[in-house]
Formats: structure tokens, sequence, C-alpha cells
């Protein structure tokens, strides 16, 4: 069980998680995929070959029936999205665009026409290099230097391969439309002194039948929608990992990070190990383009951080592990004109049927920049 979050949860949305585990489970294993295919038949199961678990009968989910919709409010801090190759596809700005926050995209000096074309100029920021073959960390460190030119006290640094946002409450995770997603993680980061990085947790990686659910996870690693104390004495460095490696190096210093899981994220994966469709453009010639490197990368991190970061195999792939508890004891402060308040405030976020003419009423059928499907991700239902 985790430490109480409600000392810390105050003045936020409202956040409530029962018991939805399964009350029994039970292995099936079958002789081969005709086997899959025929049990997929007999009981309706919608199954592909990474499916791992299945609920008999399937639970009827109304994640798609309704939504939190919301004004369009705009974000107190600029939210910069480094892109490359991606000006006529474009998830993370669509995304912004219907919440109604503001959004700059930063762009290489010879995409900077192809995204003004595309995307309007007054959206578009030239960044003065192409081509560097260092990944997203030159894109990453010029905002950050923006920011600071700009007297930007925080500022949002945004992957551009972002579906949609959401909350989660009551065991259920629901599209949110409208700004009030980022008012929440901006007010509550500036209660503190020493918050360095927040951000939305990824929705594929909070259990919505975990009882006893905490809305933040403190002092972890803060990755693809951060917002980041522009006065740090950072910056982003190495070509992989390198959310990690910034998030290890504010908690080593004392810092905090906050990881909300209250409020997710969902990313459209950009390789082809990660997805059946990845998506077009970015940095995944230059830097993800082979898996193999993937045990480099990881090693690259552990040579950084070898105090707290192993180098395993496990879900046949390399991966770094990192050992988050020694953190634990990185208290965050609060403002001394802060006083907590037992109170309520969804930000204008409520629940609302998509048929009820809310902002998500026309969703997101056409959100898609993937790369052709591949013939190995088959689904069997009825």
């Amino acid at each position: 069980m985790e430490p109480d979050w409600s000392k810390d949860w105050w003045g936020m949305p409202s956040f409530s998680m029962g018991d939805a585990r399964p009350e029994y489970t039970v292995n099936v294993h079958f002789r081969n995929w005709d086997d899959v295919i025929a049990f997929s038949k007999a009981t309706g199961l919608r199954l592909t070959q990474k499916s791992k678990s299945a609920w008999f009968p399937a639970k009827e989910s109304n994640r798609g029936e309704f939504c939190y919709d919301g004004p369009k409010t705009d974000s107190a801090y600029p939210v910069c999205i480094p892109s490359k190759g991606r000006a006529d596809c474009q998830l993370t700005g669509n995304a912004l665009e219907r919440m109604g926050v503001s959004h700059l995209f930063f762009v290489e000096e010879k995409e900077y026409e192809w995204y003004c074309s595309n995307l309007g100029k007054e959206r578009v920021v030239k960044m003065p290099f192409s081509d560097l073959g260092q990944g997203s960390i030159p894109a990453r460190n010029f905002i950050w230097d923006w920011a600071i030119a700009n007297g930007h006290r925080r500022h949002w640094c945004v992957d551009d391969n972002i579906r949609g946002f959401y909350r989660l409450d009551n065991n259920m995770g629901r599209r949110v439309f409208g700004g009030g997603f980022f008012n929440a993680i901006e007010s509550f980061v500036d209660r503190y002194r020493n918050v360095a990085l927040a951000g939305p947790h990824h929705t594929g990686f909070v259990r919505s039948d975990r009882p006893r659910l905490s809305p933040v996870l403190w002092n972890s690693r803060v990755y693809s929608c951060i917002l980041i104390d522009s006065s740090l004495p950072y910056r982003w460095r190495g070509r992989m990992n390198e959310d990690t490696d910034l998030s290890l190096r504010v908690l080593k210093d004392g810092h905090c990070t906050v990881l909300f899981r209250a409020l997710q994220m969902d990313k459209h994966e950009t390789t082809e190990a990660a997805a059946a469709t990845p998506m077009k453009g970015g940095n995944t010639a230059t830097v993800y383009a082979d898996d193999k490197h993937r045990k480099q990368f990881a090693e690259s991190l552990r040579a950084n951080h070898p105090d707290c970061v192993q180098v395993v195999w496990k879900f046949n792939r390399w991966h770094h592990e990192v050992d988050y508890g020694r953190f634990a004891r990185n208290a965050p402060m609060l403002r001394c004109d802060i006083a907590p308040t037992p109170t309520t405030d969804d930000f204008g976020m409520k629940l609302v049927r998509l048929s009820s003419g809310g902002g998500g009423a026309e969703l997101v059928a056409k959100d898609s920049c993937d790369s052709p499907k591949s013939p190995n991700e088959s689904i069997i239902m009825q």
C-alpha cells in the first residue's frame, strides 16, 4: 500500500480508485496459434499475437462513450514541441488544438518552410541547425535556452507523437478536451519550491484496476511531456534515455519530480520494435532505427549513473533498470505563502457523453500518422 496521498492532493480534481481486480484468474495454454483462433471464435474475445490476458466475458468499457469536456483554457507556461519530419502529421498539435492550449513547434532550419506552410508561421520557431545526428537533444536544449531568454520560469517540452490526454478517476481513464488538464498540473507544481520536473504518466503504464492507487508518483522518471523548471543548472545530453538521465540528475541533487497517474497521456509508438504501425518521421531513422543498439543505450545510462542503474535482459530485449527507492527522502517543500485547503477543483473538466456535442464529439479517427500496418498484427474477434 502506498503512502497516504490525500495530504498532497488538495485543491485538485476528484480521484477515487476501488478494487477492480478479478476474483478468479485461470491460465489457459494453447498448443499453437490455430487453437488461439478457435478459442477466440468460441468465446468472442478479441485477441492478438501480443495478447497476454483477457476478461471473460469481455469487459464493457464506456471510455469511448464519455469524456471530460471543459473550456478551452491556455496553459500558464509555454508548450514547446520539438518536431522533425511531421509537418503534415501532428498528433500532439491536433490534441492541443482541441483543448485550446497554445503551442509552438521548434523545427530544424531546412524544414522551417514546410512546417510553416502546414501549421502556420505564427506557430513555428526556426532553429539554426539541421541534421546534427544527435536526436532531439539539440532541439530540447534550444527550447530550454529560448524559455530563459523569453522570461518563462517553467516550460513544457512535449513530444510530437501524443494522441491525446486522459484523466483517471473511479478506475476509468477518459479523454480530456479542454485546457484544465495542463492547468491542474501547473497549479500542483507551483505550490512547491523544489519540484524540478513534472508530467503525465502513460496510459499503458497505469493499472486502472489497482486499489488504493495514488494520483501522483513522487521522485521517479518524468518523460515525453515534461514541465521543466527553466532555472535548473542542467541541459539535455545523450541520444537515448535522456529523460531518465535528466530525472536522475535532478533527483541526485535533492530536487523532486512528480509523475501524474490521475492525468495521463496516450503516445503513439515510433519504432517497429514497439508498434506494428510505427509513426513516420522523428528521429527513428537516425537514433532508433536499429533495436540492437538498446544494450548500448542502456549501458551509456549505467555509465552515467552506476550507483542506481543496471542493464537487464527481459521481455526478449535489453533494458535499463533504475532504483528510484533511494530518492524516497526527497521531500516536496510547500512555498511559504501556500496553505493547504481541503477542497476539490476539477479545473473545468466535466464528465459528458461524447454525443452531447462536447469538445470531443468530433473524435479522433483521423489521428493517424502510421506507417504501413504490419501483417503480423493479426486481430481475432467474433
